[in-house]
């Protein structure tokens, strides 16, 4: 897993390659909307997506986790189905389903089952690289994100998307060189943050945009790298109920980390309530600030993601666990195949 962070601006880079060496045909141009199916880490590309482009689209962005679809996906409709291994079953039924409503459907995986529906149904498919060893689908978040990045760039809705996929690679080469396995803790701002979440429960908060997807894909990365409980919220939603939370005893409090991820682009509005929010959560719990890095919109969250996913590596390391490992999930996999359900082509 370790590997796979330090190669993560290499695998961006392939990324982006792979993004634009896809023939976008003319018939997925001025979808009415957008939905992109998919779960975890796979899901989390659409999360980004959306956030990227909710101020320059003209259409609705949707993601759908699970395995029913929205009521209003059809023929003009850009369905997205995602899934790294092409097994999540979530996203095939949700995938047949847009089939059966004559949605655009534009198939993203390695192979596996996904695969096969899309040469059977002769949807459009783009594979993304298998790695040896296999990557887990939250390590390979370069290969599920950056090519429809380019996609979407190549069909007009997201301008700019080459220049900012380019500084987005320099940014990342820059993180990884202060922030490396190699850079030890005193000049190390990962470890010495994972060096502070040690023994306890990271909040994190993000403002709402790129930081909010950026926030829920650390929280991601904590339950699965490190073992951990983790949270995440967003403002100024969180002004309107997690607020009156922190009224809670100092000693229930105390266990939590509040980690707040701000752009430097966010409302000033926004900004206001983060200084005052985190001045009332101040006398319950350690609050630490981080904004993004970057020009563009992609570049800080894809430079605010790297950090937190190194931070939950390190945090791993510290409590003695495999960052790779996903018993629990394996074994909600295995429990479920064991249960009959209708059958599905």
């Amino acid at each position: 897993m370790l590997s796979f962070a330090v190669d993560f601006p290499s695998q961006v880079r392939h990324a982006a390659q792979v993004g634009a060496a896809f023939p976008a045909p003319d018939h997925l141009r001025s979808p009415a909307n957008i939905v992109l199916a998919g779960m975890g880490g796979s899901a989390v590309a659409g999360d980004f997506l959306a956030r990227l482009c909710e101020k320059k689209l003209a259409v609705p962005f949707v993601v759908c986790r699970g395995y029913r679809i929205p009521g209003f996906v059809g023929s003009d409709t850009l369905f997205i189905a995602s899934s790294h291994s092409g097994n999540t079953e979530e996203t095939l039924e949700a995938t047949r389903e847009a089939c059966r409503r004559k949605a655009r459907v534009l198939c993203v995986t390695t192979g596996g089952k996904l695969g096969e529906l899309a040469r059977r149904r002769k949807l459009l498919l783009l594979v993304i690289p298998q790695t040896q060893p296999p990557m887990p689908p939250r390590a390979a978040l370069g290969y599920s994100f950056i090519p429809l990045v380019s996609v979407l760039g190549a069909l007009g809705l997201y301008p700019g998307a080459r220049r900012q996929i380019q500084e987005t690679i320099a940014l990342l080469a820059a993180v990884r060189d202060r922030l490396g396995p190699e850079i030890p803790e005193r000049s190390n701002q990962a470890k010495q943050l994972a060096r502070r979440l040690f023994g306890r429960i990271p909040w994190v908060q993000g403002t709402v945009g790129t930081m909010s997807a950026a926030a829920y894909r650390w929280r991601c990365q904590f339950n699965e790298n490190s073992k951990v409980l983790a949270y995440s919220s967003e403002y100024p939603e969180l002004n309107h109920n997690e607020v009156v939370g922190w009224e809670l005893p100092a000693a229930m409090a105390e266990p939590f980390e509040v980690i707040i991820l701000t752009g430097p682009d966010d409302y000033y509005r926004v900004r206001a309530r983060v200084e005052v929010t985190r001045g009332m959560i101040a006398p319950k719990a350690r609050t630490h600030m981080l904004e993004a890095e970057g020009q563009s919109p992609l570049a800080q969250l894809m430079g605010t993601v790297y950090l937190g996913d190194l931070t939950s590596l390190y945090l791993a390391f510290l409590n003695g666990v495999d960052p790779a490992a996903i018993g629990p999930i394996n074994c909600l996999k295995s429990r479920l195949a064991e249960l009959r359900g209708p059958h599905r082509r």
